[in-house]
């Protein structure tokens, strides 16, 4: 079996059209997860950013990608697996990582089939996509490092951390409450750590509750068992996630890898304390016996020793949940995050 090859990519003709009167930015990005809530904060805020939405079936079929039409544009913005099947060919690309697949640890979690695709489909892509990029981001240190050791990109990588609206992400007013939630939010999957929600829940005490989300997907998911204890949320849009994080004392984060998690800045932002894996990119938004805590990977005993300690000291919460919304304020607001594209973009000319 060879490897799907992308079509060649003429990197001599980036940029010919950007004094050409026509949208500047087109973004084509697969719906279904937080990237679109990056580049819609984008598309937002930069005059000319289009979104162009891919179903989340399009990494199964890129072929079919390209027969989609393609607008002219200025500069093509998209994941650098989809980069050669959908940048047009007189655009500047550039190439977003917003996690990155094919290091052997990552693909040690996935399927025979995940793998496969990997390896014949989404690597030559990936590949194609750096060759031709006029500039390549990465959201997160962690993310560049992994980039870094696996392609030649030269100085052309940037690290543009991802950031949240704090004025809409802020902390609830104080208000009693009957019992301690705690949050877990993402798509209800191994990757995200939500096989360990059940047996977290047979031995959290009364008086503690754990809530999750259902997600931005509706298959490929493993919901838990309902509990008394263990409630499944009743699915909402992007702009609705406040309420959940209002409504919540701890944000549980028990994933296997991230670029940069939103939810977790979303959470920090609201003022919640963090408990989550350590691993990957995490120790860059949650700071250990500050901001929450980091346990081992699958270490359910460090997890439970961790929400139970919250869930005990309603002043260590405060604090802690303190302590991360203004880590946000300082580090991840998402005027930052802008700032960051707009000058990627600018480059560009």
């Amino acid at each position: 079996m060879t490897p799907l090859q992308p079509p060649e990519l003429d990197s001599k003709q980036m940029g010919k059209s950007h004094a050409i009167n026509m949208p500047s930015i087109r973004a084509p990005i697969v719906t279904g997860s937080g990237v679109m809530i990056v580049h819609r904060s984008l598309e937002r805020a930069i005059p000319g950013y289009q979104i162009d939405p891919l179903s989340p079936w399009a990494g199964l079929a890129p072929l079919l990608l390209r027969l989609r039409p393609s607008r002219p544009c200025a500069i093509t913005h998209t994941q650098p697996e989809l980069g050669p099947w959908v940048a047009h060919r007189d655009s500047s690309l550039v190439a977003t990582f917003h996690s990155y697949s094919l290091d052997a640890e990552l693909l040690a979690m996935m399927t025979p089939q995940q793998r496969i695709l990997h390896r014949f489909t989404i690597a030559p892509a990936v590949a194609a996509s750096l060759k031709r990029a006029k500039w390549i981001t990465a959201v997160s240190d962690f993310t560049a490092g992994l980039v870094v050791r696996h392609h030649e990109v030269g100085e052309r990588l940037v690290v543009i951390k991802n950031g949240v609206d704090s004025s809409i992400f802020r902390p609830a007013p104080s208000a009693p409450r009957d019992s301690v939630n705690i949050l877990f939010a993402g798509n209800p999957r191994r990757l995200k750590g939500s096989h360990h929600l059940e047996a977290l829940a047979d031995v959290l005490p009364d008086g503690v509750s754990l809530q999750y989300t259902t997600g931005l997907r509706s298959s490929g998911v493993d919901m838990p068992s309902e509990k008394a204890n263990l409630v499944a949320m009743p699915r909402r849009s992007h702009e609705q996630m406040v309420n959940l994080y209002q409504q919540a004392d701890i944000l549980f984060f028990p994933t296997l890898r991230e670029g940069l998690s939103l939810a977790v800045l979303e959470a920090m932002a609201c003022g919640l304390p963090i408990v989550a894996t350590r691993c990957s990119s995490m120790d860059e938004l949650v700071e250990h016996d500050k901001g929450g805590f980091l346990f081992d990977m699958n270490d359910r005993a460090q997890m439970l020793r961790y929400l139970l300690k919250l869930a005990d000291d309603p002043v260590l919460r405060a604090e802690m949940g303190a302590y991360n919304r203004e880590k946000v304020l300082t580090n991840f607001t998402l005027q930052q995050m802008i700032d960051g594209y707009k000058e990627v973009f600018s480059a560009c000319g």
